[in-house]
């Protein structure tokens, strides 16, 4: 059964925004006083989830279902927008209402446009979830009063 072309072009949309709008996030959240931290918080999540990504894709070489020939396991874009919203959501769980929802859109995206298969996503979201968590506790350990949670 094909896609219906109304929600295959919603797709490609979701896909091509996911990145561009958790980029212009991160650097609102850098920019504004207040919210600094959780944004350098974000940014070096979603930095390193993406170094790690693109280790372990070299390293594992899966191809990708589409026509693009480089690998795709995992996906650097899952590992990187879950970094983003895992970091976020920890210290603003609010915030969670809005991305998660942009994360699974954005991702199911890159499925339907045959970007990724689920389990390159599923993968990227296992690595961005893990390194976020890590950059968390080093957060905590390198800034104890607390500087890295408002």
């Amino acid at each position: 059964m094909e896609a219906h072309p109304d929600a295959a072009g919603a797709a490609r949309v979701a896909a091509r925004a996911m990145s561009p709008a958790f980029r212009a996030l991160v650097a609102a959240l850098v920019v504004a006083p207040p919210t600094r931290w959780v944004g350098l918080r974000a940014l070096a999540s979603s930095v390193a989830a993406a170094h790690v990504a693109g280790a372990l894709r070299r390293r594992i070489g899966r191809r990708r279902p589409g026509p693009r020939r480089e690998g795709g396991l995992p996906s650097k874009h899952a590992a990187a927008s879950v970094a983003i919203a895992r970091s976020v959501t920890t210290v603003r769980p609010g915030a969670g209402v809005v991305l998660w929802p942009v994360v699974v859109v954005g991702l199911a995206g890159r499925v339907l446009t045959r970007d990724h298969d689920p389990a390159d996503l599923v993968a990227g979201a296992a690595t961005g979830w893990a390194v976020a968590r890590a950059v968390g506790a080093i957060a905590r350990i390198a800034l104890p009063d607390r500087r890295a949670t408002r």
